[in-house]
Parts: C-alpha cells; structure tokens; sequence
C-alpha cells in the first residue's frame, strides 16, 4: 500500500484495523451472532466513517488493504469527480459484483452507474453526508450481516444513494505475503486491470518477498484524503 501510495502520489492514511482478537473491542458488539472476524472487519469500516465525521472531512477514499490500482487512476476520477451527482453518499471504485445497476454515463473508456446491487468493500468513496448516513442508520451495537451487505440493505431500501464505476477501477489482489483467512488459496487479481500498478511497479502475486512480513489482509485499513 506505501509503494502504491508513494507511485500514485495518494494522501494516505494507514488505519490499524480491529483485530478479532481484540475482545474489549468487540465487546460492544455482543448482542450479535456474527463471527469475531466479520465483527472485527464490521468495527473497522464503521471507526472510519467516524473518523470522516469526526475530523470533517468532505469526502474520503477507503482502501482494504489488498488492492491493486488503475495506473492512471488520478486522471480517472478527475473525470469521474466531473460527472458524479451531487447527491452521492457512496462510490464504490471496485466491486465484487454489481448487478442490476443503472447506466449514468460514459467516461472515457469508463461508464458511471447509479449502483443496483454492489458486494464487497474494498474501495469506495464516502462523503461527508454519507458518513452521517452510515453512522445513523447501521446498527453497529447488533450488525446482522457482514458491513457491506448492511451497506447493501441501505442502498436496496433506497436511505443510500450509490454509484458504482464499470468496469471496477481497484480490484482485490492476493499474494503470497498476503494470504487471507476469508480467501485461502485465492493468488492473483480478482479482475484484471487495463494497467495494473503493482505489476508495473514488479510485484508478482505467485512469488513470495522475503522481505515482506506475513500480514493478515485485514489487519490495515486505507483512508485517501
């Protein structure tokens, strides 16, 4: 994440995730049957939209911690900046899946669509208005679902308004530093990119860096100012 931050010149912000671990932590969500991972993951997003409110910021760009970048991605959400509505609280860079979405309009070889139906969290926008939307109306003390399909919920009873860029602008990419608990075995881009930055920068995914400590996926989080 600091050589993509450093090649892409982004602000970023590296968060210490919720580790499952942390009991006293996640002791404040006990009236949940969840998992202490999905818990963990569930505290880690929600403190940052708290963050966002807290220290005023108009927008922020959340990263996980297993991503790979558009090379041109300033040049990218310039243009995207240019053409999103001004009612947006979430923009979701990349997606597990987002069907049923509906067409806005065409930038660049990128379209924006009003979001149908978007999984996975590991790299969207927040505005301002959209945190204090999220801190409202997520049930953080009794989370029923992992954070995005709760963030889903929100948008399908319409108290969210999401857009989703097409195709996705970061995707998910696992090494073999990297190896995740929630995706095992998974090495490689979870959709290829038209310029990937970490294989520019000659990251390969299938050969492991002795220089680089085995982290857990979800131990960081990124927030982009």
């Amino acid at each position: 994440m600091e050589a993509l931050g450093n090649y892409l010149h982004l602000d970023l912000d590296i968060i210490k995730a919720i580790s499952k671990y942390d009991y006293a932590a996640l002791s404040r969500l006990n009236k949940s049957d969840l998992g202490a991972g999905i818990k963990a993951c569930y505290l880690s997003h929600y403190s940052i939209f708290e963050l966002i409110v807290k220290y005023g910021y108009e927008n922020a760009l959340i990263f996980e911690d297993d991503v790979d970048i558009e090379l041109n991605i300033t040049d990218i959400m310039i243009e995207v900046h240019k053409n999103l509505p001004n009612d947006w609280d979430l923009l979701y860079l990349g997606h597990c899946a987002d069907f049923h979405s509906q067409y806005v309009k065409t930038i660049t070889v990128y379209e924006l669509h009003k979001s149908g139906h978007p999984q996975c969290a590991h790299a969207y926008a927040v505005s301002a208005k959209g945190a204090k939307k999220l801190l409202k109306k997520l049930d953080v003390n009794n989370p029923k679902d992992h954070i995005d399909m709760d963030i889903l919920d929100l948008i399908l009873n319409k108290e969210i308004i999401s857009y989703s860029i097409f195709p996705p602008v970061v995707v998910q990419f696992k090494g073999m530093n990297d190896q995740s608990d929630v995706s095992p075995g998974s090495v490689g881009e979870t959709y290829p990119l038209m310029k990937s930055t970490l294989l520019f920068l000659g990251y390969d995914p299938n050969v492991p860096d002795p220089n680089i400590p085995d982290l857990n996926i979800s131990d960081y989080n990124i927030l982009e100012r």
